[in-house]
């Protein structure tokens, strides 16, 4: 956000000031206006793309609660505002995944609708976004996924009621297979194959419920349900990384806070960030614990990067507790005077401060 070379978080209206690898405060800056609508600020999602290909990353955002998909132009000027542009209309909007559907080796953005009004993807390659849709109701639903299926080479389209087999994406000709129906589902509905016998599986949690499951693929082209874990609720997101730096996947999981403002089951339940690991000879996931009955929930994204520059991967998530960083210990190169600020046993180490803000409105 500063082009100090260090990369810093993002989250709703604020980006964090990274302070490097020595460790210290992350700044808290302003640099656009967010709605929020009663416990909700108005962002489900967060993508940096360079829209207008000026060589800066803009931002892209949805809100469940209010209408529209829309990109924030870089000013490429620290402390400006972040002018807001409109790419589609789209209500509803529970979340997306970022993949390549079109083969050109780009980036491209689904989203799903918990109001079931068709998948919308969005192709960035050229001047301007182009924005495409996927069927309607009964297709669409509460969760979305991007994977290659039927082993074509092509990504296709995964939806809680079946997948859209790319023909031709970029002209539009799809063919629809309703195989399952998952439930209200996180983001994303992830592709992998599980137990390592050359079939795409299917690896999803439920983000109004509890589960976390994986769907087999047989021989047959009929679908298994697995269970990974039922001990938690809400599971919003998921990721696949190889967090622990083995060489191999991991997945990552956790538990959302107040979905449906409180009513979902499980709601208070305590807050777990979980890793599995993936045994593909057998098909079976050994959980690691990241956090358990903490502060941190899983929103609706992770973020998986060296935030700290020390070589190994840490986690970012935000959500209703509020925006937190997990770092990483398997290597640790902050001072052990600076960890102890950090960790509260110095009262004098300050609260999070305030940095730059957005210019007040005129009258």
């Amino acid at each position: 956000m500063n082009s100090d070379g260090k990369l810093d978080i993002v989250s709703g209206a604020y980006w964090y000031e990274n302070p490097g690898a020595q460790g210290g405060e992350w700044k808290r800056h302003q640099y656009r206006m967010v709605e929020t609508i009663r416990e909700f600020v108005s962002d489900c999602g967060e993508w940096a793309v360079d829209v207008n290909h000026d060589g800066a990353m803009d931002l892209v955002t949805v809100g469940w609660q209010s209408d529209g998909l829309w990109w924030y132009e870089n000013p490429k000027k620290l402390g400006a505002v972040w002018q807001k542009h409109l790419i589609a209309h789209t209500i509803d909007t529970e979340g997306g995944w970022m993949a390549d559907i079109n083969g050109d080796g780009k980036p491209d953005l689904a989203l799903a609708h918990y109001g079931r009004t068709g998948v919308i993807w969005v192709d960035f390659a050229g001047s301007e976004p182009v924005v495409h849709k996927l069927g309607g109701h009964d297709e669409d639903g509460h969760g979305v996924g991007i994977a290659d299926i039927d082993g074509d080479g092509k990504n296709d389209v995964i939806t809680p009621f079946g997948w859209f087999k790319n023909i031709d994406a970029n002209n539009d000709k799809w063919e629809w297979h309703g195989d399952w129906k998952l439930g209200e589902t996180g983001f994303p509905i992830v592709g992998f194959d599980v137990n390592n016998d050359g079939r795409m599986d299917l690896i999803y949690g439920r983000g109004h419920s509890y589960g976390l499951y994986w769907l087999e693929q047989k021989a047959d082209h009929t679908w298994e349900k697995h269970t990974i874990d039922e001990s938690f609720s809400q599971i919003h997101v998921l990721k696949l990384v190889d967090i622990d730096g083995d060489g191999q996947m991991e997945l990552l999981a956790g538990k959302r806070y107040r979905g449906h403002e409180g009513n979902d089951p499980g709601s208070y339940d305590p807050l777990v960030i979980y890793y599995y690991k993936i045994d593909r000879t057998k098909g079976t996931f050994h959980r690691v614990p990241i956090s358990i009955a903490g502060t941190a929930a899983a929103g609706t994204q992770f973020i998986t990067e060296d935030l700290d520059g020390d070589g190994d991967l840490d986690i970012a998530v935000a959500g209703k507790t509020g925006v937190h960083l997990i770092e990483n210990l398997k290597v640790n190169n902050v001072p052990r005077e600076q960890r102890e600020k950090e960790t509260l046993m110095d009262k004098n180490w300050p609260f999070p401060g305030e940095g730059t803000e957005l210019p007040a409105k005129k009258k």
